[in-house]
């Protein structure tokens, strides 16, 4: 695909985004089993569902634009999910991999919200229309409720105790 106008840039960057949210419903998915915390298992599992609707929403902009969906390999959302590869190789304990994987998924959570909000200045500029953003707009908002949930697990209590099991 050659790049050579906003139009091209916004279709190159939603190709991106596409692939960041089909690659993550099966790393939520692994996330979710994966991780012994039940909160943070179940936060991952709740946010699969609505990745796979990322996705569907993602395809709604393409149709839009009267694009097919194509994915744009995403160097950003590899380099986290070649990172989580190696630290399960050598993380034994449990909790450590449970703060990881928390970790993890607010760092997904920024990738994604920066990339949406890339988007949505793009799609301004060229003066896309509601079939174009609201999908879009869905997205983010989506995904700024999953990073504050995350949040939140990581304050709360329970997350508290795993904390203090792995401090002495």
């Amino acid at each position: 695909m050659e790049v050579n106008s906003l139009h091209d840039l916004f279709v190159y960057e939603l190709q991106g985004m596409y692939d960041i949210e089909n690659k993550l419903v099966g790393a939520l998915d692994e996330l979710a089993t994966e991780t012994s915390n039940q909160d943070i298992s179940r936060a991952f599992a709740e946010h699969r569902e609505e990745t796979e609707e990322h996705v569907t929403r993602l395809e709604e902009s393409f149709r839009a634009l009267d694009e097919t969906p194509e994915r744009q390999d995403n160097d950003v959302v590899n380099g986290l999910l070649s990172e989580h590869d190696q630290f399960q190789s050598i993380a034994t304990n449990e909790d450590v991999r449970d703060m990881f994987a928390l970790n993890a998924g607010m760092k997904s959570e920024r990738l994604e919200i920066t990339g949406y909000e890339g988007l949505l200045m793009l799609a301004d500029q060229l003066d896309f229309g509601t079939d174009v953003t609201d999908p879009i707009e869905s997205n983010v908002s989506d995904e700024k409720q999953a990073l504050s949930d995350l949040q939140e697990l990581a304050g709360g209590s329970k997350l508290k105790s795993l904390v203090s099991r792995l401090t002495g």
